[in-house]
């Protein structure tokens, strides 16, 4: 909706504090040649220092009236259609036809192309779907996900015993009658594990065969004067790509079998100098039952709520160059009519940047946002509406207001009058002489050095502050990376929320820019941090967002499950933990980061909607009408209340192939996402009456399954 401008804001005087999370620059590594009859030419080499093959693409609009040739010409690599395909189909294009032609190193592909809607591509995408094509053909092999904030943490190394060792001397009599009261189902798994490892090899094997005899038999193909495709020797496209995405699901299913099987002996085994008693040993207190199918955790604190919350991100990176405040307030009734339980507003102080993440004055409530007393009223109207306000607390830096006698902006104003000493000392920039930093290092601005006591009192009181004066609700912390998690839990102790969420936004697994399929040690780091905070915190379900739009994107969605049969983020080990979600302010909006596929976003809210965790929608997709986006959103909210579904629901996965994913949810709702074909209503049987559909999406609820009015 649009809103009144803002009046506008003094200048902010030169800091060196950066702009936080601005998008990357796109650097020009291609050099346009325009053609007639609305075709170009593009000659690309990748961005980074290493010599990499130039490829020739060609799109042109005039040759065939009902779709837009595409060809791509240049030195062969290594799954090179495999990466164009892919990229055709995470843009949502169809191919028709295509032509396959290698000769001496060199391809020359002809691809007949569409938009989802059966249109030619418009010139003005064109430049976009190139550089997609080319990022996809790349042969680094840099992460598709930027590195926001640096380079992605090290795996961690787990050092093993030999699988037949015992403790001690005295514990072998022990430990033999167990080994051998286990042995007889050990080795039925085992056996099993390996025939299915075996069978899978076997499948990925045949395929591979068939894709290599696919490609002896392709010969030269090209486009005539009249711009028709022709073919002395043809190859059906729909046949290469059924292959190719017959080949990406066999290797999928290896991997997990291969997962599965590594689960198998890891449960042989145990972590040097630790226990033998399980995950709980590992992650600290109230740890136990986490990992267990459709348990939550057991940790205290306020989380992610009761459970039943359902949070609406209420701004996005724009939002800031209107009075945001008095928007809101017009909406707060819609909101709650909706079913959201909670609003995550904006950074609520003074701050370098429009956007309040580089915070100066902390006890200065009139922002880009709107002034202070807007703050308030906007905060007692949520309120009013039976909804909760949540604060973006920024405490990783802040900007300080003066400089030292060495030009270092180091000396803090307004109530939190700091010096050097609450500044890290590994910032020298800003020279800081407190303790080293407890997290990861933000260059833009001083690092907060969260041990110095005076530091904690502080920032507790502010919190109260905004607690007790303001009125808010709850807190989700930015960056949680930056600080250690520990610190994190005196915050939420010291102010006593109802509702804390933390960013911590780690870089998946990659292997040559492709989504690994396990990221279980992803997931931990995740787990591993909501630990630190003694389980009083929440955290957004990255790995969630990673899996789901690698899925949707590419149509892979047998990445939605992991080898033990489990959601494959955080919502599948501790889902009471876990904030899903499909976009926010960094990912998506006008910095576009880390985009969820556009023309998933139906499948995307359909998942995160129907199943256990704690979902967040964001502000733009809730009012976006294209495709009905927004009405699908408010439809899945309904369902969602009606049947109860919450944080902690049991979901069994029913199907997780390419084209389609499903699973039934507290036996009550069933969910499927994908063009593929599924229903839950087998063998004759009339159980399940469907309640809400839209683009590659279904919902049913089971006759008869309990609807709850008042949750």
């Amino acid at each position: 909706p649009t809103a009144p401008t803002a009046p506008t804001a003094p200048t902010a005087p030169s800091h060196p504090c950066r702009p936080r999370r601005r998008r990357p620059a796109q650097k020009n590594v291609c050099t346009p040649h325009v053609r007639p009859k609305k075709a170009f030419k593009l000659f690309a080499q990748a961005a980074d220092s290493t010599p990499q093959t130039a490829l020739l693409i060609e799109f042109d609009n005039e040759s065939d009236n009902g779709a837009t040739i595409v060809s791509i010409e240049g030195e062969n690599q290594s799954d090179l259609l495999v990466s164009v395909t892919g990229a055709f189909s995470a843009l949502d294009l169809l191919v028709l036809d295509a032509m396959i032609k290698t000769e001496e190193g060199r391809v020359m592909d002809v691809f007949r192309v569409t938009t989802g809607r059966g249109e030619q591509i418009e010139e003005d995408d064109w430049g976009s779907v190139r550089q997609h094509v080319l990022s996809a053909c790349s042969n680094s092999s840099r992460s598709s996900k930027p590195a926001i904030y640096g380079v992605a943490a090290e795996s961690e190394e787990t050092k093993q015993r030999p699988m037949s060792m015992a403790n001690s001397n005295s514990n072998n009599n022990t430990f033999v009658e167990a080994e051998l009261n286990n042995i007889e189902n050990t080795a039925a798994d085992l056996e099993a594990a390996a025939k299915d490892m075996q069978q899978s090899a076997a499948d990925l094997v045949r395929i591979e065969q068939e894709l290599a005899s696919t490609k002896k038999a392709a010969s030269a193909m090209a486009v005539d004067g009249e711009g028709n495709m022709s073919a002395e020797q043809g190859v059906d496209a729909q046949q290469v790509m059924a292959q190719l995405s017959a080949r990406a699901e066999a290797a999928a299913i290896l991997e997990r079998r291969m997962a599965a099987m590594e689960a198998l002996l890891s449960a042989r085994r145990s972590p040097e100098g630790l226990s033998v008693t399980g995950p709980s040993s590992q992650r600290g207190g109230g740890a136990e039952g986490r990992f267990v199918m459709g348990s939550g955790g057991t940790g205290t604190g306020p989380a992610a709520g009761s459970g039943y919350e359902v949070f609406l991100q209420a701004f996005n990176w724009e939002s800031c160059k209107h009075n945001w405040y008095k928007v809101l307030m017009e909406q707060c009734s819609e909101f709650a009519e909706a079913g959201f339980t909670a609003l995550w507003l904006p950074p609520p102080t003074d701050s370098v940047s429009p956007q309040g993440y580089l915070p100066r004055d902390l006890y200065c409530l009139d922002s880009q946002y709107g002034s202070e007393a807007e703050l308030r009223e906007l905060v007692k109207t949520i309120q009013s509406k039976g909804l909760k306000a949540m604060a973006d607390i920024v405490i990783n830096h802040r900007c300080a207001h003066y400089q030292d006698d060495q030009g270092r902006w180091n000396r803090f104003g307004g109530r939190l009058a700091w010096d050097n000493k609450a500044i890290c000392s590994n910032n020298p920039q800003f020279g800081g002489t407190g303790n080293l930093d407890s997290g990861d290092d933000y260059e833009a601005a001083p690092n907060i050095d969260h041990t110095q006591e005076f530091v904690q009192k502080d920032l507790v009181g502010w919190l109260n502050y905004l607690k007790k004066s303001i009125g808010f609700n709850g807190w989700r912390f930015d960056y949680v990376k930056g600080y250690g998690g520990k610190f994190t839990r005196l915050y939420i102790d010291g102010s006593v929320p109802e509702l804390a969420i933390g960013e911590f936004w780690d870089s998946c697994d990659y292997t040559d820019g492709v989504l690994d399929y396990n990221q279980d040690k992803h997931r931990q780091r995740t787990v591993d941090w909501c630990d630190q905070t003694g389980g009083t915190s929440a955290a957004f379900d990255f790995t969630t967002k990673g899996i789901l739009q690698e899925a949707v994107g590419r149509n892979e969605r047998w990445r939605l499950v992991d080898a033990e049969g489990r959601p494959p983020g955080v919502v599948g080990v501790w889902p009471s933990r876990a904030i899903t979600f499909i976009e926010n302010h960094d990912t998506g909006s006008t910095l576009g980061h880390w985009p969820f596929p556009y023309h998933g976003l139906h499948e995307g809210y359909a998942y995160i909607l129907t199943h256990p965790g704690t979902p967040c929608v964001f502000y733009d997709h809730y009012f976006q009408s294209d495709q009905g986006l927004g009405d699908s959103i408010k439809k899945l909210l309904k369902i969602r209340k009606q049947f109860g579904i919450h944080s902690r629901s049991k979901v069994k996965i029913l199907q997780a192939v390419a084209e389609a994913y499903a699973a039934n949810v507290d036996d009550k709702l069933t969910v499927k996402i994908g063009p593929g074909d599924f229903t839950p209503n087998s063998d004759g049987k009339d159980e399940w009456v469907l309640c809400c559909s839209g683009p590659s999406f279904a919902v049913w609820h089971k006759k008869g399954a309990i609807v709850f009015s008042n949750l």
